[in-house]
């Protein structure tokens, strides 16, 4: 067989090249952003799906009332039944209730407090980052102090301390969560906001007579999104641990709502029935470990480096 002489192998090289580009190119683009993510983040995707899916069809995907102590819930000695009962699949715990039907409903709390809170605390950062970067001057000297002042608080015995004070409910452990969880996200959209300050295309804009705030909103905060998600999937996982810690100690969501946190304080004493306790806990890790999976995967797709991750 004829080989190839250099000059054909040179001029068909191009060809190769450009095949492979338009190839590339012609990929779908979920294709591109799940190689860039990387099957962690996928995976913790799909996890974090699996658990808002059940959180908003929890009536649907309950089999039973998740407050209702039923009868046959128990066995003739009062004990709990263990999991893969024909009708409790997952089992009952003390007073009869079923475990799946909690655990569903459970999702409902930890979807509610990764998401809502979070996006407070991410928007309060944001605004307080980028006035204080953008600005400068003594609303930056009064934003940063007051900033670095609660981040050298300790953050649980903060949240402990507002609960004890103000008393349990939903609405005192969002602001709680909110109030601690803001400060590290905004310090470093500062830093960034007065690096992105002094860029070409903001003197572009204020030139042609931008203002202030259309600046801020068009041409600064786009700059944030991916410094934006990561945060917000790191701060959900660290959310959704610390109102599971809330409500072990009593002060979290208050019964008879399902919580995770306070299903695993009731089986704290109850050990010989391990289930209990070991099926929230597992929900927790596992949701947890979704939004982390997510953030690092955003981190390392984006290029991102964070000084300090809050959890």
């Amino acid at each position: 067989m004829a080989l190839l002489s250099p000059a054909t192998h040179a001029s068909r090289e191009p060809d190769s090249v450009d095949q492979a580009t338009a190839h590339r190119q012609a990929r779908p683009w979920w294709i591109v952003h799940i190689r860039r993510w990387g099957r962690s983040a996928l995976a913790g995707a799909f996890v974090v799906a699996v658990f808002v899916a059940c959180a908003i069809c929890a009536p649907v995907v309950a089999p039973h009332d998740p407050n209702y102590q039923y009868a046959d819930g128990l066995t003739d000695l009062g004990e709990p039944l263990p999991p893969g009962h024909s009708k409790f699949y997952l089992g009952t715990d003390m007073l009869g209730r079923d475990m799946l039907s909690r655990l569903v409903y459970g999702a409902r709390v930890a979807i509610f407090i990764a998401t809502v809170p979070n996006l407070l605390a991410l928007a309060l950062a944001a605004t307080a980052g980028t006035v204080a970067g953008f600005f400068g001057g003594m609303v930056e000297t009064v934003l940063m102090r007051v900033t670095e002042t609660i981040m050298v608080l300790p953050t649980f015995l903060l949240v402990l301390a507002l609960i004890a004070v103000l008393g349990p409910g939903l609405a005192v452990i969002v602001g709680a969560l909110v109030l601690v969880s803001w400060t590290y996200p905004a310090r470093v959209i500062y830093g960034e906001t007065i690096r992105i300050r002094e860029l070409a295309f903001v003197e572009a804009a204020r030139s042609l007579g931008a203002t202030n705030l259309r600046i801020i909103i068009r041409h600064v905060l786009p700059q944030m999104r991916g410094l934006l998600i990561i945060y917000f999937s790191l701060n959900a996982a660290w959310m959704v641990l610390l109102e599971a810690g809330l409500g072990f100690l009593g002060f979290g969501i208050q019964p008879p709502t399902p919580s995770w946190g306070l299903m695993i304080a009731s089986g704290r004493d109850v050990l010989f029935w391990p289930w209990i306790m070991l099926l929230p806990g597992a929900c927790l890790a596992l949701l947890g470990a979704g939004f982390y999976l997510i953030g690092t995967g955003a981190q390392q797709a984006l290029g991102t480096r964070l000084t300090r991750v809050h959890l």
